[in-house]
């Protein structure tokens, strides 16, 4: 879960559409990503017992694959967010963040 849980709703406030608030929070999204990564990288070097291809806490192959994904997936994300209605994507998203509210709720 990345910046969009809190950008999302913000810009929503500010009557801007759907399309544009979810491709402004996606753009947010990458430096909180890069800065988390770069964080979990540097507060790990010191870990004695990390697995093979691992830097820090982050396992590059996962980084990798993670960050593939990602560059795929965006575009099929913006693609969908085009055709679907404001209203729709509203839903969509509110329902994602009661999904994670009770999953975080559930394990904590």
């Amino acid at each position: 879960i990345g910046g969009g849980t809190f950008t999302v709703p913000f810009l929503s406030r500010y009557q801007l559409s759907m399309q544009q608030v979810v491709g402004t929070a996606a753009a947010c999204g990458m430096p909180i990503a890069i800065v988390g990564a770069l964080t979990n990288m540097l507060a790990g070097l010191n870990l004695a017992d990390r697995p093979p291809w691992s830097l820090g806490y982050v396992y590059l192959p996962a980084l990798l694959g993670v960050a593939l994904a990602s560059v795929v997936f965006a575009r099929i994300g913006a693609s969908m967010a085009h055709r679907v209605s404001s209203s729709a994507l509203k839903r969509v998203f509110a329902l994602c963040l009661i999904v994670v509210g009770v999953r975080f709720l559930m394990v904590s």
